[in-house]
């Protein structure tokens, strides 16, 4: 925006010059035209591609598939959760075997507690997981 200023005339009483300059400008502020910025235009949502029956019915198949997994494991977190031990008593006890045949055999509680800990939450979180599988 760009000022224009011009001499303030101060009035007097008659006399040859009607008027006299003053030392004093006045600044006005000159219209400038405003320019409307042009909007973005936002891309339009796709529409959804129908499904043939074909694709219908294998989503359904896959959805069936991860419904079954979440339901293996949340039944495998419950067994887990029922699962119980006592303080620092030997009342329990846990059995590992590998592949090859090794096993392994503990009644350290806390050592089983922890397990146990670990396996609820790798459990959950592989819950979570295949819960945000499930989609339509």
């Amino acid at each position: 925006m760009t000022k224009v200023s011009s001499a303030v005339l101060k009035p007097t009483n008659g006399g040859a010059n009607s008027q006299e300059k003053t030392g004093l400008t006045i600044i006005r502020p000159v219209q400038t035209p405003s320019f409307k910025i042009p909007e973005e235009k936002k891309p339009e949502p796709e529409p959804k591609k129908e499904l043939t029956l074909a694709e219908k019915i294998n989503k359904v198949e896959n959805l069936q598939l991860i419904v079954e997994k979440r339901a293996k494991l949340v039944q495998t977190r419950s067994e887990i959760e029922r699962f119980q031990t006592a303080s620092n008593d030997f009342n329990c006890s846990m059995r590992l075997s590998d592949s090859d045949g090794n096993v392994f055999t503990t009644s350290f509680t806390p050592g089983i507690k922890k397990v146990i800990d670990f396996l609820k939450s790798a459990f959950d979180a592989s819950i979570a997981e295949v819960e945000n599988k499930i989609n339509f």
